[in-house]
């Protein structure tokens, strides 16, 4: 399911120096004040998200086909470039009982799943929503991030890697994505990979990238270990350019290393509690404790899925 509240305490503030440093705060309309987690406030324009919010089907520029090279060490087992076009809807999964429906196929026979709208959020319990969220047009996957009967909407996809297996042990992770503008603050991403068992914190989670889509972008490998706990973890590297252009994000997971690779550069690299019981791939997006500046759309070009084949 959705992420439990856990990481609430490190966020507190990120967002804030965000959006200081792409110069919202300095916007010269009129101000007001919104509290935010842990007592903070922000001072920013009252009005920055009126010409900045999402639309569906809008044009989408610069894609690209996914990398089909062999790679040393892995084998490819999954590739979706998003070519087959599916309307605003045909996402919809109004099946509770079954968070493993698949919703979408592509060209190849990519298949993905859905979270249902009974599934809700990790940080205000609000309802996936595939079915209003999701569509695919112009070789990309869209995720139009906008209020949904009064509630910000994010939706939570996941790929049949494998025949009808959604999970695999040990791999490699890759999309190239982007945003349609700078401030889509009340939405955050967590493209992770979480045990399929559903043990957590014991067995571990991999969450690259993490975070809001204001940037910067950053990742964190939960250690899997017998006495974890929620803060038993590695942060990578921050890297505070942002989701506006084409972004290439890799996790690669063997028996002995994790490593998250941004744009080819290595924002983390941890051989402590690698996690080693089967795991799936979530492409979550979701509502932010955040002030809500504006709507957007997150657009996913492609994704490629490895197995490992022995190589380290």
């Amino acid at each position: 399911m959705s992420l439990i509240s856990r990481r609430f305490s490190r966020r507190a503030g990120a967002v804030v120096a965000a959006l200081t440093a792409l110069g919202v705060v300095a916007a010269p309309a009129a101000t007001a004040q919104i509290t935010l987690p842990d007592g903070l406030e922000w001072v920013g324009s009252s009005d920055v998200g009126s010409s900045v919010t999402g639309s569906m089907n809008t044009a989408v520029s610069g894609t690209e086909s996914a990398p089909r090279a062999p790679l040393p060490g892995w084998k490819e087992i999954f590739v979706d470039d998003f070519t087959t076009d599916a309307p605003v809807g045909s996402f919809a999964n109004d099946e509770c009982d079954n968070p493993r429906k698949v919703v979408y196929t592509g060209t190849e026979n990519t298949r993905w799943t859905a979270y249902p709208e009974c599934y809700t959020d990790t940080f205000n319990s609000f309802p996936y929503r595939a079915d209003e969220v999701l569509s695919v047009h112009d070789g990309a996957l869209d995720y139009n991030l906008h209020e949904v009967d009064g509630k910000r909407a994010g939706a939570n996809l996941s790929p049949l890697v494998s025949g009808d297996d959604q999970a695999q042990l040990y791999g490699r992770y890759s999309a190239r994505i982007k945003v349609s503008n700078p401030f889509i603050t009340g939405y955050r991403l967590a493209m992770l990979l979480w045990p399929d068992s559903e043990v957590w914190p014991t067995e571990g989670e991999l969450n690259f990238p993490e975070g809001e889509l204001t940037g910067p972008i950053r990742g964190y490998h939960h250690f899997a270990e017998p006495d974890a706990t929620a803060n038993s973890q590695a942060i990578s590297e921050y890297d505070y350019s942002t989701f506006t252009d084409w972004r290439v994000v890799t996790t690669e997971w063997t028996p002995t290393t994790v490593r998250y690779i941004l744009d080819g550069k290595v924002l983390l690299e941890s051989q402590r509690g690698v996690p080693n019981t089967p795991m799936r791939w979530q492409l979550q997006l979701e509502s932010s404790l955040y002030p809500d500046l504006g709507s957007g759309n997150f657009y996913v070009d492609w994704v490629t899925v490895h197995s490992w084949d022995g190589a380290q």
